[in-house]
């Protein structure tokens, strides 16, 4: 498979490595010790056409591959993990969930105002009793002849109480089961739509996750995505790409910590020489180099078979997986080249360690992946499948 980039990946690329070493660089470690990153600057990626960069030119996207929006994610990812995620989170889940699932009219209501950095959104999944186990969860749609009426409550959310939109995976007529299961896209400003406070968080911390209770959140029923039956595959199809995305945040992380304890490597002396001289070193960064790229391969192989944003279920989740535990091992090793200095909070590699271990949870988790990959392997569905 041949990954030699065109010309206009060439120029997307350089352009992203313009924007986030002047626009996001400079300011990374105040986001991330502020955890808090302002609206102003999440619309500068709206405004650099980082939002919605697959979705069609009709719907105020740029058309652009799924390849492409991982190029762009992985160079703003090398500088500032809060703000690659924030560009995955407009590029791949809900949104390419209500591309390729949703009405007409949801498309044209919602897509565009994304891509202008008007609204943002959230996935709304996990809740207390059911992260992994996503098919046991208990917030419950009614239906009466006007609305859906939503009860129930989600954590881990993120974006929590700063987004407009959540799109919510719900349990509709109280079916069990994933048959159960469907989504429908709320507003924050709806009655009896609740932000319940923040969770704090080890890593990425200038994207907020929390908590989301709902009491008789009536919502239109036009707002309907996905409705039950169907959806769970569908809903989880399109997940899919939020991981290769997910994938692609963790390899720029990495590279990023890879980047600048080389250098620094390369500039210490100690012994009368560069540590760089000593086989050791050169032994660390050579295995750090290689798990580098056999990431970067899996991730844009992901990334190139998807259609419509949606990747497969295999390639994404081993993509995943390596990704994200080799980003935790690389920014380790990173800290250990620069020695204590490496350690301190005047250096950015411990905050690149720090956001890169949110990778191998967030998304679903590297021991669910590996189940699902087996699954594939063995051609036998997962549990929750059946």
């Amino acid at each position: 498979m041949d990954f030699r980039l065109s010309e206009a990946q060439k120029r997307l690329v350089a352009e992203a490595r313009e924007f986030a070493q002047s626009e996001i660089a400079p300011y990374a470690a105040r986001w991330d010790q502020e955890e808090h990153i302002p609206r102003r600057q999440i619309q500068k990626y709206a405004d650099a056409g980082y939002f919605g960069m697959t979705f069609p030119a009709q719907y105020g996207g740029r058309g652009l591959s799924t390849l492409d929006a991982v190029l762009v994610i992985e160079e703003v990812a090398r500088h500032c993990g809060i703000s690659a995620r924030l560009i995955v989170d407009h590029n791949f889940g809900a949104a390419i969930t209500i591309l390729n699932f949703g009405t007409e009219e949801q498309r044209r209501r919602v897509l565009p105002t994304i891509c202008r950095g008007e609204a943002l959104m959230s996935i709304g999944m996990t809740e207390p009793e059911a992260g992994s186990a996503l098919a046991e969860l208990t917030t419950s749609a009614a239906e009466d002849e006007e609305a859906f009426v939503i009860n129930g409550k989600k954590h881990w959310i993120t974006g929590a109480g700063e987004r407009e939109y959540t799109l919510l995976y719900a349990r509709f007529h109280e079916k069990p089961g994933p048959q159960g299961i469907g989504a429908i896209l709320i507003h924050r400003d709806m009655p009896g739509f609740k932000y319940a406070g923040r969770i704090p968080s080890l890593g990425v911390r200038g994207v907020q996750e929390g908590i989301l209770e709902f009491e008789n959140l009536r919502v239109p029923k036009e707002n309907l995505v996905v409705p039950p039956g169907s959806a769970f595959r569908k809903l989880m199809s399109a997940y899919n790409g939020q991981r290769v995305g997910a994938s692609a945040v963790a390899l720029g992380i990495a590279q990023g910590a890879f980047d600048f304890s080389k250098d620094y490597a390369d500039g210490r002396r100690q012994f009368g020489r560069r540590i760089t001289d000593f086989q050791a070193v050169q032994f660390k960064l050579a295995d750090m180099a290689i798990s580098l790229d056999a990431a970067r391969y899996l991730v844009y192989r992901a990334a190139a078979g998807a259609k419509m944003g949606i990747t497969g279920r295999y390639e994404s989740s081993v993509a995943k997986v390596y990704a994200s535990e080799m980003a935790v091992r690389v920014t380790s090793e990173a800290i250990q080249l620069c020695g204590a200095q490496g350690y301190a909070r005047s250096l950015p590699l411990e905050r690149m360690f720090r956001d890169a271990r949110c990778f191998t949870l967030a998304g679903g988790t590297a021991e669910m992946q590996r189940i699902g990959i087996a699954g594939s392997i063995l051609g036998r569905p997962l549990p929750q499948d059946k």
